[in-house]
């Protein structure tokens, strides 16, 4: 890289030419140090790359504007977006975050002044924002919207950021009114599309089907492929009458075939002879060598001849027998006709994007979360399977360690993702090794298209049920889990600990809630399950509690029995206890309130909850913030028998824990409060 040489021409900000971009603090990765000066490109890599992000995207361009003023707009604004707290903005009275912008919004923010430059160039607008006025702005903006709601979106935010930092621009910059917002940006409401139930379900269906049935098949041809190339490989070369021999005693043998290509490919095509799998079949050999040259025309019209004489044709020449399923017409049979080097290498790319579609799913995790998983990454965590990565969002330089608790599915599905894996760092990248620009790393959007195409071509054969062809974005997997899981019993504490959201910033601009929102094609799917789950346990507590059973802790215990005895008295007609469809109503009625959980149930009396303390009078008046849950010592909150196992093998975990005995002292007494909690649960007489 090097300084352009006019690049004082412009006078800016009161960045010097020869400043560092990359503040030594937020460097954490090796990588070039690139001035504000530097052209055509600063080179970012030092900052950390998510896994979501290949190489080129570390790269600032400034060699895609039309001319110097705006390669100046767009550096001053690249340098204060990734220095925030620099003298020279502070100075310019600028306090738009404490916290670098990320490379990823870096990118979008510069792309879309891409598109501004060339719109203004084209309309005869100069690259002086000071001299634009509302007018200007609404009318790019309306311009951006013709192309699509993204597009209009990210015009608004561009507006913005220029607007922010109009302080380091010449004669003031640009003024956008910013307190004009966009469809779809009210406080707390979340512009994510939610997946419809007709595309989701299909999707979800299709992963389990490839990571429960398929990935067995498809590891199988894998693994089974490879010995024949590597025999190939090793073999040395044979003589020609040896491989005439091999071939003739293969055509004329009970067990012989000719494989056909399972699909188009190079030179290949589907149902055609495949003459490099027949070398592989019969003479360990190179594969260039058998069916072609001088003896190949000639080997080739004796195999053509066989098939003339009833040799059978076969899609593919692995072993594997693949599983049978049901088909959309009834009948039953293989899911794939057979294997070869192509479909194998196309099917373990599609497995691993079932395997990536099916944890971002199920997990919640972004984007980034899901591609940092590396191999081993699978353990406990208080008892319960959980995976480890990286939270990045939020966090400086590489991120942060986390958890997330995980189901057994996710756990298979991972597992598989392993197995296929070619690099142990990272269990979401490439599948198979060759030179295709899919297999080099990921893409998350290209693939997801891929997997939903993929399975819609083949549904005749495999049995799955041809997914519509929405759309799909992987923070569209998180928004629309979150809308099914908070709107499932005892999912609002499950979300908030899932979607690794602050307790404050929830409080604050209701990001759970808003994630968790339903929507009026969901509704329908779950409105009555959910209540039906509900009322369910609740009929189960009451029988239980009728039968004398002693099966309740914790602060809340004592109300939640007299609530369970009140419907028992306020029933007292045989006939009304015996109809459950009466019990149920009457139990909702007398917790209407109550919220289910993992860990406890919550009564859901304001007055009572911890989590309200301090709080302010329209945060109280949503209820208890299942997020901010205190089960141990919350007179709202009652264990149940079901719930116990959670708490035992957490006491248990901790245990273990302590006997560390190189614990930091302040780690173990962190440890042992948290001991001491849970132990005023498990070591409770049951009422």
């Amino acid at each position: 890289m090097s300084i352009h040489p006019d690049c004082d021409a412009v006078e800016y900000s009161g960045f010097a030419a020869e400043e560092i971009v990359i503040a030594t603090e937020l460097r954490v990765a090796d990588g070039p140090e690139p001035r504000f000066g530097d052209l055509p490109r600063w080179d970012l890599s030092a900052l950390g790359l998510t896994p979501n992000l290949n190489a080129a995207q570390a790269h600032l361009r400034f060699d895609i504007y039309p001319d110097e003023e705006w390669i100046q707009i767009a550096k001053t604004l690249a340098m204060a977006m990734l220095n925030p707290i620099h003298s020279v903005v502070r100075e310019a009275g600028i306090y738009r975050s404490n916290r670098p912008y990320k490379l990823k919004t870096l990118q979008h923010v510069l792309t879309e002044l891409k598109y501004l430059a060339q719109w203004a160039n084209t309309t005869g607008r100069s690259a002086k924002l000071a001299s634009w006025t509302q007018s200007d702005c609404d009318t790019y903006v309306l311009f951006r919207k013709t192309r699509s709601a993204s597009a209009h979106r990210s015009a608004d935010d561009l507006l913005r950021h220029l607007n922010d930092f109009r302080g380091l621009m010449p004669d003031g910059g640009l003024l956008y009114r910013a307190g004009r917002r966009l469809p779809g940006r009210s406080s707390g409401e979340i512009k994510t599309l939610v997946i419809p139930p007709d595309t989701f379900w299909p999707l979800v269906r299709a992963c389990w089907a490839y990571i429960s049935v398929f990935s067995a098949d498809i590891i199988a041809a894998r693994d089974e492929l490879a010995t024949y190339e590597t025999r190939s490989q090793q073999a040395g070369r044979p003589t020609t009458r040896k491989v005439d021999e091999t071939l003739d005693a293969w055509l004329s043998s009970a067990e012989g075939f000719v494989p056909v290509h399972t699909c188009s490919n190079g030179r290949g095509r589907r149902g055609e002879i495949n003459w490099d799998g027949l070398a592989l079949c019969t003479t360990p050999r190179l594969k260039t060598c058998n069916f072609y040259g001088p003896y190949g025309t000639e080997r080739q019209n004796r195999v053509r001849e066989a098939i003339r004489n009833g040799l059978p044709t076969r899609d593919g020449y692995s072993k594997v027998s693949p599983a049978s399923v049901q088909r959309a017409d009834g009948t039953y049979g293989p899911w794939i006709s057979g294997f070869d080097r192509t479909n194998t290498g196309i099917e373990l790319t599609q497995l691993r994007n079932a395997t990536y579609i099916f944890v971002a799913i199920m997990t919640m995790m972004r984007d980034s979360e899901v591609q940092s998983i590396a191999g081993g990454s699978v353990g406990t965590h208080y008892g319960a399977p959980a995976v480890t990565s990286t939270l990045h969002k939020m966090q400086k330089g590489g991120g942060v360690p986390r958890r997330w608790w995980v189901s057994e599915p996710v756990v298979q599905a991972l597992e598989v993702a392993e197995k296929i894996a070619l690099d142990r760092n990272r269990l979401f990248g490439a599948a198979q090794r060759g030179n295709r620009r899919d297999l080099k790393g990921f893409d998350q959007y290209e693939q997801i298209r891929s997997f939903i195409s993929w399975v819609g071509e083949h549904a005749a054969q495999n049995g799955l049920e041809p997914i519509p062809a929405t759309p799909l974005a992987p923070h569209m997997f998180r928004r629309t889990m979150a809308v099914l899981t908070a709107n499932e019993p005892d999912g609002e504490i499950a979300l908030g600990i899932t979607l690794k959201h602050n307790a404050i910033r929830a409080l604050a601009n209701a990001t759970t809630s808003g994630y968790g929102a339903p929507t009026p094609e969901w509704a329908k799917e779950f409105e009555h399950h959910a209540k039906e789950a509900a009322a369910g346990e609740l009929v189960a507590d009451w029988a239980r509690r009728n039968r004398g059973e002693r099966t309740l802790r914790g602060p809340g215990a004592s109300t939640f029995i007299n609530g369970l005895d009140n419907v028992a008295t306020n029933a007292n007609i045989a006939a009304a206890i015996g109809d459950d469809r009466m019990l149920r109503n009457l139990l909702r009625d007398e917790f209407s309130t109550i919220r289910l959980g993992t860990l406890n149930h919550c009564l859901g009396d304001s007055s009572k909850a911890l989590c309200l303390e301090g709080a302010s009078a329209a945060v109280k008046a949503g209820g208890p913030i299942p997020s901010m849950c205190r089960p141990a010592t919350c007179r709202n909150s009652v264990i149940t028998d079901k719930h116990l196992p959670v708490w035992e093998r957490e006491e248990s975990d901790l245990v273990d824990r302590l006997k560390d005995k190189k614990m930091a002292a302040v780690h173990r007494e962190r440890l042992q409060a948290q001991l001491a909690d849970v132990r005023k649960i498990t070591r409770q007489d049951p009422k």
